[in-house]
């Protein structure tokens, strides 16, 4: 029968919790909550290193240390696995070899212990003396729960605030930020990611590790992860800055759902960076156009990030609306289209990937998968279908832009 270790301490608090955990492990103990904030620790002194010193004093774990973690996939494994993960020592940010676990319930984490091994090394034995206390922290760490998940709900009260606009002065949301205890620093730029047939939990609990590591504001909206982003330093940047760190870190997250969904199954669409907190809701309405775009043209958008960068596919849901307005229609192209249906053809295919490849015969016969005579012979026959001269630039541009608009319905 396994030892049960903490059966006499079921009613001490967090602070004897971490004293009983050093006593067993004889080694100096932290206890700290999902934002790395220090909880508790223990009462050994004589054999705490640095990291753990600047710990105490500061009330939370370093960013040289959180940093360092992160990169070297420590907070990675905490987050993959039930077990306690060993750490070598890291001379150069203070840390000594430590052994740590993750609080969790359920699929939650509620925060972490760190065991410094200093004084003696920790076997597989005490690795079982580390679950068995991260299962009694849990319900001490849910007491303290209730007032941060008020903070927390608060600040996405605000950020919701922030994206759908209303508000008339920048230094009001500025303070009331301040208040909430949230670090915002323009510039910004607000993200979407969304997946087919997904969920935007489901996104926030797969992409939480990159999350947590760059501290990034986050919402859910139906099928929607919604992302705040400024810069991981907290120092106001150019804007260019701002896009290289967020193509960088969006490039991270395309990677693992990928991994995940498959190939093409997700959307990500960024708004324009922004100087002002106000000006957040431009971004999230840019944000927003950028998904329903994509959703349309996956295709041609899939390499496409950011509103600025979308070109003439930012213009096209306003076409449709002056098309219907107008009761245009391209009849060259309904000739077109006729034909295909009427000779089971696929034409107008062939004329939509030409001008997507600018005209270009080669890469055109290469995306088709035909021989280059056969383009040239499907080329001409679409000219006597539509009575056009495909060599005109302007015939050829309102045709690219009508087939666009075709496929929005």
């Amino acid at each position: 029968m396994q030892q049960n270790f903490f059966e006499q301490y079921q009613h001490s608090d967090i602070d004897e919790l971490a004293d009983v955990i050093g006593e067993l492990l004889q080694n100096p103990i932290t206890i700290e909550d999902l934002d790395h904030r220090l909880i508790a620790y223990s009462s050994h002194t004589d054999s705490t290193d640095p990291a753990r010193w600047s710990t105490i004093m500061g009330r939370r774990v370093p960013e040289t240390v959180l940093a360092r973690l992160w990169k070297d996939g420590v907070f990675q494994q905490l987050f993959s696995q039930k077990d306690p993960v060993h750490i070598p020592e890291k001379k150069e940010i203070g840390l000594g070899k430590r052994v740590a676990i993750a609080i969790r319930r359920g699929n939650d984490i509620l925060g972490y212990i760190w065991a410094q091994e200093v004084n003696r090394a920790l076997t597989s034995w005490d690795d079982e003396i580390l679950r068995q206390a991260a299962k009694e922290a849990v319900p001490r760490l849910l007491q303290r729960q209730g007032k941060r998940k008020a903070e927390q709900d608060r600040q996405k009260e605000f950020l919701w605030e922030l994206l759908l606009g209303g508000h008339s002065e920048e230094t009001k949301l500025q303070q009331k930020a301040i208040n909430l205890h949230m670090k915002i620093v323009p510039p910004l730029m607000v993200c979407t990611i969304e997946v087919l047939e997904g969920k935007g939990e489901q996104l926030h609990q797969l992409l939480y590790p990159l999350l947590m590591r760059d501290k990034i504001y986050s919402l859910t909206d139906g099928s929607q992860l919604i992302l705040l982003m400024q810069h991981p330093t907290g120092q106001a940047v150019t804007e260019d800055a701002l896009v290289a760190y967020s193509e960088q870190f969006l490039g991270e997250c395309m990677f693992k759902l990928t991994d995940k969904f498959g190939k093409g199954k997700a959307h990500i669409g960024c708004g324009r960076p922004v100087c002002s907190l106000i000006e957040g809701r431009q971004s999230y309405q840019e944000a927003l156009q950028m998904n329903v775009i994509k959703r349309l043209f996956p295709q041609e958008t899939e390499r496409i990030l950011r509103f600025q960068k979308l070109g003439i596919y930012r213009f096209l849901p306003q076409m449709k609306s002056w098309n219907k307005e107008q009761a245009y229609k391209n009849d060259q192209l309904a000739k077109l289209l006729y034909y295909d249906q009427e000779n089971q053809t696929n034409l107008t295919e062939t004329l939509e990937v030409f001008l997507d490849h600018v005209g270009k015969v080669n890469r055109t016969a290469a995306h088709l998968h035909i021989h280059i005579n056969t383009l040239s012979y499907r080329l001409k026959r679409i000219e006597e279908i539509m009575q056009i001269d495909l060599d005109d630039p302007n015939q050829r541009y309102s045709l690219y832009i009508d087939l666009k608009v075709m496929k929005l319905g």
